[in-house]
Protein backbone atom coordinates (compact mmCIF):
# COMPACT_ATOMS: atom_id res chain seq x y z
CA UNK A 1 0.00 0.00 0.00
CA UNK A 2 1.45 3.79 -0.94
CA UNK A 3 2.18 6.19 2.12
CA UNK A 4 -0.78 8.19 1.49
CA UNK A 5 -3.14 6.00 -0.35
CA UNK A 6 -7.03 7.45 0.20
CA UNK A 7 -5.76 10.59 1.34
CA UNK A 8 -6.75 13.84 -0.64
CA UNK A 9 -4.13 16.40 -0.96
CA UNK A 10 -4.93 20.20 -1.35
CA UNK A 11 -1.81 21.98 -3.32
CA UNK A 12 -2.05 25.45 -4.12
CA UNK A 13 0.80 26.58 -6.47
CA UNK A 14 1.31 23.20 -8.73
CA UNK A 15 2.24 25.43 -12.11
CA UNK A 16 6.10 25.35 -10.82
CA UNK A 17 8.80 24.33 -8.34
CA UNK A 18 7.84 22.95 -4.93
CA UNK A 19 3.73 22.49 -5.58
CA UNK A 20 4.36 20.71 -9.11
CA UNK A 21 6.86 18.94 -7.29
CA UNK A 22 4.53 18.46 -4.01
CA UNK A 23 1.52 16.95 -6.29
CA UNK A 24 3.54 14.75 -8.56
CA UNK A 25 4.93 13.27 -5.66
CA UNK A 26 2.16 13.17 -3.41
CA UNK A 27 -0.23 11.67 -6.42
CA UNK A 28 3.13 9.07 -6.74
CA UNK A 29 2.44 8.49 -2.69
CA UNK A 30 -1.46 7.19 -3.80
CA UNK A 31 -3.21 10.75 -2.57
CA UNK A 32 -5.89 12.20 -4.52
CA UNK A 33 -4.64 15.51 -5.60
CA UNK A 34 -6.30 18.73 -6.19
CA UNK A 35 -4.34 21.67 -6.92
CA UNK A 36 -4.65 24.92 -8.63
CA UNK A 37 -2.48 28.30 -9.69
CA UNK A 38 -2.96 31.44 -10.90
CA UNK A 39 -0.21 30.41 -13.51
CA UNK A 40 -2.95 27.87 -15.33
CA UNK A 41 -1.44 26.48 -18.19
CA UNK A 42 1.32 25.29 -16.47
CA UNK A 43 -0.85 24.16 -13.89
CA UNK A 44 -3.33 22.05 -16.39
CA UNK A 45 0.36 20.39 -17.47
CA UNK A 46 1.41 19.61 -14.29
CA UNK A 47 -2.59 18.32 -13.99
CA UNK A 48 -1.85 16.53 -17.11
CA UNK A 49 1.34 15.10 -15.79
CA UNK A 50 -0.28 13.01 -12.74
CA UNK A 51 -3.59 12.93 -14.30
CA UNK A 52 -5.16 12.93 -11.24
CA UNK A 53 -8.50 15.53 -11.38
CA UNK A 54 -9.80 18.99 -12.02
CA UNK A 55 -8.02 21.96 -10.56
CA UNK A 56 -9.28 23.93 -7.36
CA UNK A 57 -8.01 27.98 -7.55
CA UNK A 58 -5.56 29.46 -5.47
CA UNK A 59 -6.36 31.93 -2.41
CA UNK A 60 -5.64 35.21 -3.14
CA UNK A 61 -3.65 35.67 0.59
CA UNK A 62 -1.44 33.19 2.61
CA UNK A 63 -3.23 33.24 5.65
CA UNK A 64 -6.38 32.87 3.38
CA UNK A 65 -5.27 29.72 2.01
CA UNK A 66 -5.56 28.19 5.17
CA UNK A 67 -8.60 29.16 7.24
CA UNK A 68 -11.45 29.15 4.89
CA UNK A 69 -10.31 25.65 3.65
CA UNK A 70 -9.32 24.37 6.39
CA UNK A 71 -12.93 25.47 8.08
CA UNK A 72 -14.65 24.03 5.08
CA UNK A 73 -12.68 20.30 4.93
CA UNK A 74 -13.36 20.24 8.88
CA UNK A 75 -16.46 18.07 9.09
CA UNK A 76 -14.57 15.50 6.74
CA UNK A 77 -11.23 16.05 8.93
CA UNK A 78 -13.38 15.05 11.40
CA UNK A 79 -14.94 11.87 10.29
CA UNK A 80 -11.83 10.85 8.71
CA UNK A 81 -9.56 11.71 11.62
CA UNK A 82 -7.68 13.67 8.72
CA UNK A 83 -4.33 15.27 9.24
CA UNK A 84 -3.56 19.13 7.57
CA UNK A 85 -0.21 20.51 6.58
CA UNK A 86 0.53 24.25 5.79
CA UNK A 87 3.11 25.82 4.16
CA UNK A 88 5.19 28.64 6.47
CA UNK A 89 8.57 29.74 5.69
CA UNK A 90 11.24 30.83 7.99
CA UNK A 91 10.16 34.24 7.15
CA UNK A 92 7.76 33.62 9.74
CA UNK A 93 10.37 32.76 11.98
CA UNK A 94 13.12 35.50 11.60
CA UNK A 95 11.07 38.71 10.41
CA UNK A 96 13.52 38.79 7.03
CA UNK A 97 10.26 41.34 5.20
CA UNK A 98 7.11 42.75 6.83
CA UNK A 99 4.19 41.51 4.95
CA UNK A 100 5.29 38.04 3.87
CA UNK A 101 6.62 37.39 7.49
CA UNK A 102 3.69 38.46 9.01
CA UNK A 103 1.61 36.31 6.41
CA UNK A 104 4.03 33.17 7.25
CA UNK A 105 3.75 33.67 10.96
CA UNK A 106 -0.30 33.77 11.15
CA UNK A 107 0.00 30.93 9.32
CA UNK A 108 2.66 29.10 11.47
CA UNK A 109 -0.05 30.10 14.53
CA UNK A 110 -3.21 29.15 12.80
CA UNK A 111 -1.77 25.86 12.40
CA UNK A 112 -0.80 25.41 16.07
CA UNK A 113 -4.43 26.75 17.25
CA UNK A 114 -5.57 24.00 14.71
CA UNK A 115 -3.34 20.93 16.35
CA UNK A 116 -4.71 22.08 19.68
CA UNK A 117 -8.70 22.39 18.33
CA UNK A 118 -8.10 19.12 16.23
CA UNK A 119 -6.73 16.82 18.96
CA UNK A 120 -9.41 15.57 20.32
CA UNK A 121 -11.03 14.86 17.10
CA UNK A 122 -7.61 12.55 16.30
CA UNK A 123 -6.59 15.35 13.43
CA UNK A 124 -3.24 16.35 13.30
CA UNK A 125 -1.99 19.76 11.99
CA UNK A 126 1.75 20.74 11.25
CA UNK A 127 3.60 23.02 9.01
CA UNK A 128 6.32 23.02 6.96
CA UNK A 129 8.73 25.93 6.61
CA UNK A 130 11.15 26.10 3.93
CA UNK A 131 13.86 28.69 3.49
CA UNK A 132 15.59 29.47 0.37
CA UNK A 133 14.55 26.95 -2.26
CA UNK A 134 16.59 26.56 -5.32
CA UNK A 135 13.55 26.78 -8.09
CA UNK A 136 13.06 28.87 -11.01
CA UNK A 137 11.70 31.94 -9.04
CA UNK A 138 14.85 32.66 -6.70
CA UNK A 139 17.32 32.00 -9.87
CA UNK A 140 15.57 35.60 -10.97
CA UNK A 141 15.19 37.24 -7.26
CA UNK A 142 16.89 36.18 -4.50
CA UNK A 143 19.59 34.22 -5.74
CA UNK A 144 20.19 36.77 -8.91
CA UNK A 145 23.83 38.55 -8.56
CA UNK A 146 21.99 42.21 -8.03
CA UNK A 147 19.41 41.16 -5.51
CA UNK A 148 20.27 42.68 -2.66
CA UNK A 149 19.23 39.86 -0.36
CA UNK A 150 21.62 37.40 -2.05
CA UNK A 151 23.74 37.22 1.13
CA UNK A 152 20.81 35.40 2.62
CA UNK A 153 21.52 32.16 0.83
CA UNK A 154 25.83 32.28 1.95
CA UNK A 155 25.47 31.08 5.39
CA UNK A 156 23.62 27.94 4.63
CA UNK A 157 24.96 25.63 7.15
CA UNK A 158 25.04 22.54 4.87
CA UNK A 159 25.89 25.07 1.88
CA UNK A 160 23.44 24.97 -0.53
CA UNK A 161 19.45 26.47 -0.97
CA UNK A 162 16.79 23.41 -0.43
CA UNK A 163 15.22 21.82 -3.75
CA UNK A 164 11.62 21.38 -4.35
CA UNK A 165 12.34 17.55 -3.46
CA UNK A 166 13.90 18.13 0.05
CA UNK A 167 10.28 20.24 1.21
CA UNK A 168 8.45 17.32 -0.18
CA UNK A 169 10.11 14.50 1.41
CA UNK A 170 9.19 16.90 4.81
CA UNK A 171 5.60 17.27 3.78
CA UNK A 172 4.84 13.68 2.97
CA UNK A 173 6.55 12.33 6.08
CA UNK A 174 4.29 14.93 8.24
CA UNK A 175 1.20 13.88 6.34
CA UNK A 176 1.99 10.10 6.32
CA UNK A 177 1.65 7.64 9.09
CA UNK A 178 4.89 7.74 10.18
CA UNK A 179 3.98 10.80 11.89
CA UNK A 180 1.16 9.57 13.60
CA UNK A 181 2.20 11.30 16.96
CA UNK A 182 3.39 14.75 15.81
CA UNK A 183 0.66 17.50 15.73
CA UNK A 184 1.53 21.17 16.05
CA UNK A 185 4.91 21.05 14.93
CA UNK A 186 6.16 23.57 12.52
CA UNK A 187 9.12 21.16 10.75
CA UNK A 188 11.82 23.70 9.00
CA UNK A 189 13.81 22.66 5.58
CA UNK A 190 16.49 25.07 5.63
CA UNK A 191 19.57 23.58 5.63
CA UNK A 192 20.17 25.11 8.71
CA UNK A 193 20.26 28.67 7.90
CA UNK A 194 17.63 29.85 10.82
CA UNK A 195 19.86 27.99 13.81
CA UNK A 196 22.68 29.79 13.64
CA UNK A 197 23.16 33.52 13.26
CA UNK A 198 25.35 34.71 9.75
CA UNK A 199 29.09 34.52 10.30
CA UNK A 200 28.46 32.82 13.39
CA UNK A 201 29.12 29.21 11.56
CA UNK A 202 31.76 27.04 13.28
CA UNK A 203 35.04 26.99 11.28
CA UNK A 204 36.22 23.41 9.81
CA UNK A 205 38.95 23.00 12.00
CA UNK A 206 36.36 23.47 15.38
CA UNK A 207 36.19 21.05 17.90
CA UNK A 208 33.39 18.65 17.78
Amino acid sequence: MKRLEGKVALIPGTARGQGRAAAVRFAAEGALVVGGDLLHEEALDTQRLIAREDLASTMPAEPDSVWPTVRAAWPHLVRGRGCILTVGSTAGLTGQRTAHSASKGVVIALTRQRAAEGAPHGIRANCVSPGVTDTPGPHTDLLADEHPMRAVAHPIPLGRPARPDDVVNAAVFLTSDEAACITGANLVVDGGWSAVLPGAMPRKDSPA
